[in-house]
Parts: structure tokens; sequence; C-alpha cells
């Protein structure tokens, strides 16, 4: 680990959307899963943004960075394996009438800083730090050099709480259940329509979905987008080593899950997340 506590550590380039104006909550409680009117001044939450048929498009933290007495509203979509500039152009099709302008990411860098609280979003300088209880993550103009060891801490982390990023470059199609969206409160059943809600509501009150997000650990070396053993749908999401195993958040069909428990030391389901 750093020996300063407070140091902050690379993580990569960042994929962000601003979404502003005066339209700007309207239109993204139209558009995303989750219920934008329960997001807080200076907050984030998770939210997707699905298509008509539910597939998850972009997965995000969406921060608020305007106030309760502003009159345009000021969103902030951290993406998670989606790309900002393609994002904006699907996004803008949608516009039509609306006062709403959506701005892809201009040349900014991720890094894992200190705790900070849950869900809370603090500004320093011209850096923006989304608060992940144990840990943080910082949107900033500086590059900073990684630490494998607090990038590991990190990714573990991520993992055993059940944060996916969609896969980059994948064409695997995830429904909201294979995400964990609901363990995530990234999907709203109550608050009207959005694209794929239809599809949302029904695996929900109806179930049917087998794919499911799970924490699994093993022997076996395993990276972001590999096919587990078990099934070639069964996709790693997010991995990370330690000195005795491997340990990635992985999306598995149900009936996967039960057989991985005949692989013995090989992997091994710890958690299983759903609603």
């Amino acid at each position: 680990m750093a020996s300063d506590p407070n140091a902050r550590a690379g993580l990569g380039n960042a994929q962000y959307l601003e979404i502003s104006g005066e339209d700007a909550h309207a239109f993204v409680q139209a558009q995303f899963s989750g219920d934008v009117r329960a997001l807080r001044p200076m907050h984030w939450q998770w939210n997707a943004w699905l298509d008509h048929k539910g597939v998850v498009r972009a997965l995000m933290h969406l921060a608020r960075l305007d106030n309760e007495d502003s009159g345009d509203g000021h969103l902030l979509a951290l993406l998670r394996g989606s790309d900002a500039s393609e994002s904006c152009a699907d996004l803008r099709k949608y516009v039509l009438r609306t006062k709403v302008r959506i701005e892809p990411s201009t040349e900014r860098f991720l890094s894992i800083g200190a705790p900070l609280p849950l869900h809370e979003i603090r500004v320093e300088a011209d850096a923006i730090g989304f608060g992940c209880g144990d840990r943080s993550v910082w949107l900033e103009s500086v590059r900073h050099e990684v630490d494998a060891e607090q990038e590991r801490e990190f990714r573990l982390a991520e993992i055993r709480d059940g944060w996916p990023s969609l896969p980059v470059g994948s064409k695997a199609e995830f429904l909201p259940p294979a995400l964990g969206l609901e363990h995530l409160d990234a999907v709203s059943f109550d608050k009207g329509c959005y694209p794929g809600q239809e599809i949302a509501a029904r695996l929900h009150y109806r179930g049917g979905h087998k794919r499911r997000l799970v924490h699994v650990s093993g022997s076996l070396a395993i990276h972001p987008g590999d096919s587990l053993p078990t099934g070639t749908r069964d996709i790693v999401l997010e991995s990370s080593g330690t000195a005795e195993d491997w340990h990635a958040l992985a999306v598995m069909d149900e009936p996967a899950i039960d057989k991985s428990m005949t692989l013995q030391d090989k992997l091994r389901v710890i958690h299983r997340f759903d609603a």
C-alpha cells in the first residue's frame, strides 16, 4: 500500500458524460432505469440505461452536481465499461426538443482514494470524488502512478461488494438481473416509463431469468472477458489475484452455479447477488 493513506493511485482513463440544462433531470428520469428524484445534491446513485429489450446499454455512477435552487440541472454519469462518445451519440438521438446538453468526457483520469462516505460526492479543486465507503474513486485531470497493491485491494473490494462493470469490447448482452441491478438499487419499478421498463418489471415480478451476478474464487487464473470453465455464457467482469487464489465477479447461468460446486478448488461460488 502507499505510505500516505491519502495518496491516490491511478486507474487509467475515465469515461463519463456531463448532462446539463433546464430539462436535464427530466431527461435522465425518462431515459435511465433508476429513480433520479431520489438523488440529492452532491451525491451519486447507481443507474443504468437499457434498450427497448431491457439489455443494459450503459452502467454508471450518476452524480448530481447542481443544488436545489439551481435553474439548470448538472449531472455527471461516470460510466463503468461503456464508451462515452458512443453513449453520448446514442443518447442525443432522444433529446428532440428538450432543453438538455450531453457532452462526452474530455481527457480525465480515474484514481483510487481514501475512504469517503458511500454515495457522497466531494469536490477538491478540479477533482471530483465518488464516495464508496471504505474507498473512493476520483475523476481528475492529473494521471497518478499505478500502485499494484492498492489497485488489487480496490478490485477485491469491488468484487466483494458486487459492483459490476460492463466488459469492454464485449458483445455479451446482460439483462438487469444478470448484473445485480436490484441489489444496487439501480432499477425502479414504480417511477413510470423508461426504455426497457416493461422487461425489467416482468423479470422482477415474474422471474424466469437464469443469469446471476456472483462472486467466485478458485485456483484458476481468470481475467475480465474470460469465459469460466462452467460454460461459455459464464463471463468474468472483474478479477483480482491474491497470494492464495483468484477472486472474480462474474455473470453465471443458474445451472452453472450448481455445477461449480463439483469443480472443487478450481472454482467455487462465494456469494450470489440477488435483490
